[in-house]
């Protein structure tokens, strides 16, 4: 049984205790921690960067309590929002929660492999199973787990909150752990449960209405492997590319057959000989040496096809899992490509949004709770940044000045702005140089009249 499977195991031993339901989560054999190439982990990072980056959260307000939560939202918009993005999206979502020692506030980030949604409607998450900690002692492992789910009380709604300690994955007495200050059991006035999430926007094709997300290349698990594959194959080949040499046999042996003195030494771990020339040349005339070339160009070629069907199959432009389109794309390619990917980020920012609202009234619940800061009101906003989407102007800028400076063709220009090819651009250029004409041939007989 792998670590995941563990923690799913337990989470639904907890949730039959407990009366609940879990809604399962979707395997897939793509993990965001497998280490060396990994197609997900690189996906997840480019568009967390094209979300999260030259945003900004805002926290409006001029009370204390306003004041507070900014100084909170500056560390984890510096240290903490893009590895929660990247999290959500290579492994379906994410739960942003806080925590406090009484005074100071933190969060810890987890990963949808470590929790489970018990009831949700829409967006409002009102139940969910998570893996808070874990540790190895003596060989045994152990793990904390924590329930939040909604409750309705006499005076409003209520959070519940019950902790569970497990020893190698039976359930045991917390005050046998470390976690033994924690509280087991908890109950505090609030309609939300005491985190953030953030959800991926892909699609899961198995089941549209879980409130589960999925990562974002959630039912390309083969075209990811054939990637890695292909990635491994080029490697592998440049691996078993090792020059040959033949040496002629009497650069060994003297006249009589026997073995003539040879000298030895080592290189990365290998071993080479230098032998005395033959009679009649050089130790350089007496060596062949064979070494194949690489079909670099091909291999480069079959990679990059395969990181583009990736694109294509997950809804992206180009330039998340490839490089970005460049030279003379057309403006209404450059458009279309990138709106492809910024229509998923949108997505993606509305529960960025979301999942920020639910963070920090929690932690505007829990600075209540420990009395450290008077309640006032705030109001958190966000300014997104729309530069990846602005490319296209940025780039017929570039081309302006290329132009200005002599260093582009008018053709060039005129074919990246209307999407046609060359040949096109120039009957176009002929054209307007046609009317052109025309006009200051109409002018002239009209000028000679005023004169």
């Amino acid at each position: 049984m792998n670590i995941k499977e563990s923690v799913k195991g337990i989470i639904k031993k907890i949730a039959v205790k407990l009366g609940l339901e879990v809604t399962e989560t979707e395997d897939s054999n793509l993990s965001f921690a497998d280490k060396g190439f990994n197609p997900l982990a690189i996906g997840a990072a480019v568009v967390a960067n094209i979300a999260v980056d030259d945003s900004d959260i805002i926290i409006e307000g001029e009370s204390e309590r306003a004041k507070a939560i900014r100084e909170i939202k500056d560390y984890y918009q510096e240290d903490m929002e893009t590895a929660a993005a990247e999290i959500a999206l290579a492994t379906g979502g994410c739960i942003i929660r806080p925590f406090s020692d009484g005074e100071d506030i933190g969060v810890n980030l987890i990963g949808n492999d470590n929790f489970m949604i018990t009831d949700a409607i829409g967006r409002n998450i009102k139940g969910v199973i998570m893996q808070l900690d874990g540790y190895v002692a003596e060989s045994d492992s152990f793990k904390l787990f924590e329930s939040q789910r909604i409750i309705s009380g006499v005076s409003g709604k209520i959070v519940e909150i019950k902790r569970f300690a497990f020893k190698n994955g039976n359930e045991t007495d917390i005050l046998r752990t470390r976690w033994k200050e924690f509280k087991t059991e908890e109950y505090i006035l609030s309609d939300q449960l005491l985190f953030g999430f953030y959800r991926c926007p892909t699609l899961n094709r198995d089941n549209y209405n879980s409130s589960n997300g999925v990562p974002i290349t959630f039912g390309n698990e083969k075209v990811v492997e054939n990637v890695k594959k292909k990635y491994e194959q080029y490697n592998e080949e440049f691996n078993r590319k090792e020059a040959v040499i033949f040496v002629g046999k009497r650069m060994f042996k003297k006249e009589d057959g026997s073995l003539q003195g040879k000298k030895e030494y080592s290189l990365a771990g290998k071993t080479f000989i230098v032998g005395d020339p033959d009679l009649n040349g050089t130790v350089e005339n007496s060596i062949k040496e064979y070494s194949p070339e690489i079909n670099e160009e091909e291999w480069k070629a079959g990679i990059n096809l395969n990181l583009s069907v990736l694109e294509m199959c997950c809804g992206f432009s180009r330039g998340v899992f490839t490089a970005p389109e460049t030279a003379f794309a057309t403006a209404t390619e450059m458009h279309n490509s990138l709106k492809k990917t910024f229509s998923f980020v949108k997505r993606f920012r509305s529960s960025i949004a979301h999942g920020n609202k639910m963070l920090f009234n929690a932690i505007s619940i829990i600075m209540t709770l420990n009395g450290t800061v008077p309640y006032g009101d705030f109001k958190v906003s966000h300014d997104w940044s729309y530069d990846y989407i602005e490319q296209t102007a940025e780039k017929f800028n570039q081309l302006l000045q290329a132009h200005a400076a002599g260093c582009l063709k008018d053709e060039d220009l005129v074919s990246w702005v209307k999407g046609i090819d060359e040949q096109e651009a120039q009957k176009y250029m002929q054209e307007l140089r046609a009317y052109a004409e025309d006009d200051i041939t109409d002018e002239q007989p009209i000028k000679r009249e005023l004169d």
